[in-house]
C-alpha cells in the first residue's frame, strides 16, 4: 500500500468505521465508502447488546483502548428473565453488566450514526451511495455474505415498564432464542433462528404470541420491522488479494449467542494496526480471536444439541449463579475438553448446501441447514 494514498475501506458498519477511527487518529487519509445512502440501513433503531463476558476486560474500558467515544445510548445489562419451553421464569443478575446495549439504524442516538460522527471528526471521509470492489480495497467491512443465523425484530415506542426477557425454545425458535427488550422507552422484540430460514416470519409470530402468553404487551401499527443475519465462519486468513476483512464480511461473530459488534470493533481496530504497523492482520486477529471463536464453535454445538432440556438446564442453572457475568464467563472460557471437541465439530458437524463466505479456505456450516424442528401449530391469541 502507498503510504501517500488514502486508506480505502469498503463499508460504513461499525467494523469499517472503527478501522477508519483508528486510522485517522493516526493521522492517515481514510476514504470509507458506503453503497447506502446511510449508515445502519439494515436495522431499526432497535435495541442490541454489545456482550461483556467473553473478555475480562470490560466494555467501557474496550471502547477507550480501541479509541471510541461513548455518544451514543450506552445501557449496562445487569439483570434480565430467563424462560425455558415450559414458561419457568428464572431472574439473573450480575454484580457486573454482562453487556451493554446500544441501538442500531440510520437515526440519532444510535451506534451508526456515533461512529460515523466520530470518524468524521477524526478527518475520515465517508462517501455514501459509492460502492467500492473487494479488489479495489484495503479494508473490506461489507457485512454478512449469507446467513448463517437470522433474526426477524420489531421495534416501537413504549410506555410499558421496563423488560429484559429472554425466551429459550427450539420449538419456536429453532437453534435460537427470541427476546423482548424494553428500556427508556423504547421496546424491541425479536426472533433469532439457525434453520428453516424461509419459515421465519412463522416463527416470529408464534413467538410474539407466546411472549404475549406471558406478558401481556401492546404492538402499535406503527411498529417498524426488520431482518438481521448471522455470519460465522472459522479461517486461518482474513485476507485476500491485498484486502483485509473484517465484521461479518471475514465471520467475525461469536456463534453462541449470535453476538458480534464486539469482533466487528476489534477487527476492524486490528486492521487499521496492521496497516499503521506494518503488522501481518491474520497474525493479529488470530492471537486475539481465533481461540475464542473455535470456543464458540463448540458452545453453539452444546446449545445445540442438548435441545429443550439443555436449554432448561442452562436457565435454571443460569437463574440459580450468584453472578450471571460470571457463570457465562465460563462459558466463553477455553477448556481443555473443548478444544478437543472442535476439530471433531469442524469435521462432523456440517450441512449440505453451497458455501458463499469468503474470503476462501475456511471451515463454515454452510446455508442450508437440516436441524429437525417439530411442527408449529396455529398461532394461539394471547
Amino acid at each position: 500500500m502507498i503510504a501517500d494514498r488514502p486508506v480505502r475501506i469498503a463499508g460504513a458498519g461499525p467494523s469499517g468505521l472503527a478501522a477508519a477511527i483508528s486510522l485517522a487518529r493516526a493521522g492517515r487519509a481514510v476514504e470509507v465508502h458506503e453503497a447506502k445512502s446511510d449508515v445502519g440501513m439494515r436495522f431499526i433503531g432497535d435495541l442490541q447488546i454489545i456482550e461483556g463476558a467473553s473478555e475480562r476486560e470490560p466494555v467501557p474500558d474496550f471502547l477507550e483502548r480501541i479509541g471510541i467515544a461513548r455518544d451514543f445510548y450506552f445501557r449496562p445489562a445487569e439483570w434480565a428473565t430467563f424462560y425455558d419451553h415450559r414458561g419457568v421464569a428464572r431472574v439473573i443478575r450480575s454484580s457486573q453488566p454482562f453487556g451493554w446495549f446500544i441501538r442500531r439504524g440510520a437515526e440519532e442516538g444510535t451506534l451508526d450514526r456515533g461512529l460515523l460522527a466520530q470518524a468524521r471528526n477524526a478527518g475520515a471521509t465517508v462517501l455514501f451511495n459509492s460502492r467500492l470492489a473487494a479488489e479495489s480495497a484495503d479494508i473490506v467491512a461489507t457485512g454478512p455474505a449469507s446467513p448463517d443465523g437470522l433474526a426477524r425484530e420489531m421495534t416501537w415506542r413504549t410506555g410499558e415498564p421496563e423488560r429484559i426477557d429472554v425466551f429459550f425454545n427450539h420449538r419456536l425458535a429453532p437453534g435460537g432464542y427470541s427476546y423482548l427488550f424494553i428500556l427508556d422507552g423504547i421496546a424491541t422484540f425479536g426472533c433469532a433462528i439457525v434453520a428453516d430460514f424461509k419459515r421465519i416470519d412463522d416463527y416470529f409470530q408464534h413467538s410474539v404470541a407466546a411472549a404475549q402468553r406471558m406478558h401481556r404487551f401492546e404492538i402499535p401499527a406503527d411498529a417498524r420491522v426488520g431482518y438481521s443475519y448471522m455470519n460465522f465462519h472459522l479461517k486461518r486468513h482474513a485476507t485476500a488479494s491485498g484486502a483485509r476483512y473484517v465484521g461479518e464480511a471475514a465471520g467475525f461473530q461469536d456463534y453462541l449467542f449470535g453476538l458480534g459488534l464486539r469482533y466487528a470493533l476489534t477487527s476492524g481496530h486490528l486492521a487499521a494496526r496492521s496497516i499503521l504497523e506494518n503488522r501481518d492482520f491474520d497474525e493479529l486477529w488470530q492471537r486475539e480471536l481465533a481461540a475464542k471463536q473455535e470456543t464458540s464453535l463448540v458452545n453453539r454445538f452444546l446449545y445445540e444439541a442438548g435441545g429443550n432440556a439443555g436449554l432448561s438446564m442452562f436457565v435454571r442453572q443460569a437463574g440459580r449463579a450468584r453472578d450471571f457475568h460470571r457463570y457465562l464467563s465460563g462459558w466463553h472460557q477455553r477448556r481443555w475438553w473443548k478444544a478437543l471437541l472442535s476439530p471433531m465439530i469442524r469435521r462432523f458437524w456440517r450441512h449440505k448446501g453451497r458455501c458463499q463466505h469468503k474470503p476462501a479456505e475456511h471451515w463454515c456450516r454452510s446455508r442450508d441447514t437440516e436441524m429437525k424442528v417439530p411442527p408449529l401449530g396455529p398461532v394461539q391469541s394471547p
